[in-house]
């Protein structure tokens, strides 16, 4: 993989990972925006914010029947904008629910009140997960470092966690954030008995300085014209974070973190564009990791009985750990965690007895442009959603919405040799 200004050696080896086998038709993940509207802005945010812009039920309702007929999925992410801000929002989630998905709520968590929490939980809402860093305008938390903002999200967890939810988090790093990252993996494994997954999304920042021409249907447009050139972030260091960037920081919390799982680079395959991860452990003990192989025939195996490729557990679940032990036999990195767990038995007992879970660390490596200006994207994108009829990734919604399909990058001199990545995170940042 591509080597990072300042490291001695990647950190991240694809070659030692399960190819995740999602495709644009059947994939663990699916994405429903309800709304354009945001009650925060991120600095770093690329898409509109229109107030006026909540989908009626029927067009919801015809949105989730095309996407489901297009794609086998597990789980329907249901997103803005902010998507606590439509009025149906308890409507859109039985609807969801009466298709045989599991539906999510992917929110900044502003509006959220115990009360709500309640009410979505008996729509049908199996888990929450909360997008919460400093890069957001939030009200109280502005210039809150991410060790502050653990409070926050403690906050968010309790609510969630109460009601039975499955909870995760989306955090956008920052060049700048990115020496906080150790103080954020820290909470998220001390939570780890409550907090089921977080994603960590390196943010990418288009500047009107990069080395590229745009063009949307054969004809050249202006930078200003997209909604890069109203982010607030300018990214004034330059640097484009990548996988190895914060793979490397978590090692400083967990020396032995490993990844088992990966999705590649449409240009590059073995660029780790999603990057897969899998702790067991208690509150105050990590013992290890779930390897390749436990993860290749847990996907493997969900999609034989169900049909489809495995995205989230019931929340009682994750807290059942110890049952993946099971698959030790077959996964040698899961063997070393089963033997870390039984020591720790040996020096205490009644570590026998308490309960182990098991928490999804995700990190993602957003899009990457090549010399010639090929843009290297998610290949098996989990973050597919219907526009105009059509399925089309998230994070180029705003594309379509301006100019009717993707923009396609050039460089603006010929031969150039081109240093820089530019951006379209390839997750929805929010």
């Amino acid at each position: 993989m591509k080597m990072v200004e300042g490291s001695k050696k990647a950190v991240v080896d694809t070659s030692r990972l399960f190819r995740m086998p999602w495709t644009n038709s059947d994939n663990a993940f699916s994405w429903l925006e309800v709304t354009r509207a945001c009650d925060l802005r991120c600095g770093y945010c690329y898409q509109s914010n229109i107030a006026e812009s909540d989908k009626s039920m029927a067009q919801i309702e015809s949105e989730l029947r095309t996407l489901l007929r297009l794609r086998k999925t597990d789980t329907v992410f249901i997103s803005g904008g902010e998507p606590l801000l439509h009025p149906s929002l308890s409507a859109i989630i039985r609807l969801v629910r009466s298709h045989k998905v599991k539906p999510f709520l992917v929110t900044n968590g502003h509006s959220l009140t115990p009360a709500i929490a309640g009410e979505l939980r008996k729509a049908g809402l199996m888990g929450v997960i909360f997008h919460v860093d400093s890069g957001q305008s939030r009200p109280g938390w502005m210039g809150k470092s991410e060790e502050d903002l653990n409070a926050l999200r403690q906050k968010y967890t309790d609510m969630a966690f109460r009601e039975g939810l499955v909870v995760g988090f989306n955090t956008t790093v920052l060049p700048e954030t990115l020496h906080e990252v150790p103080s954020i993996i820290r909470w998220t494994v001390e939570s780890i008995h409550m907090v089921s997954t977080h994603t960590l999304i390196p943010v990418r920042v288009p500047r009107e300085d990069d080395p590229w021409e745009l063009f949307a249907a054969g004809e050249k447009i202006d930078f200003r014209d997209t909604a890069f050139s109203t982010n607030r972030y300018k990214n004034p260091s330059g640097i484009n974070l990548t996988a190895d960037d914060i793979t490397a920081q978590i090692k400083k919390v967990l020396p032995g973190f490993e990844a088992n799982a990966f999705l590649g680079g449409t240009e590059v395959p073995s660029s780790p564009k999603w990057m897969f991860s899998n702790i067991l452990g208690t509150e105050k003990k990590y013992f290890g990791n779930l390897g390749p192989r436990g993860m290749e025939m847990l996907q493997n195996g969900y999609h034989f009985l169900r049909g489809r490729f495995l995205s989230f557990l019931p929340a009682p679940l994750y807290a059942r750990a110890k049952m993946l032990f099971l698959l030790a036999a077959f996964d040698r990195e899961l063997r070393k965690t089963v033997i870390a767990f039984l020591c720790s038995a040996l020096k205490n007992p009644l570590q026998l007895f308490r309960k182990v879970s098991i928490q999804s660390l995700l990190v993602l490596q957003p899009q990457d442009v090549l010399p010639s200006g090929k843009q290297d994207l998610c290949d098996g994108c989990p973050n597919k959603t219907i526009y105009n009829g059509r399925m089309i990734s998230m994070c180029r919604v705003e594309e379509f919405m301006r100019f009717g399909e993707m923009v396609d990058l050039r460089p603006k001199q010929a031969g150039a040799e081109v240093q820089k990545t530019a951006d379209c995170a390839c997750t929805v940042n929010r």
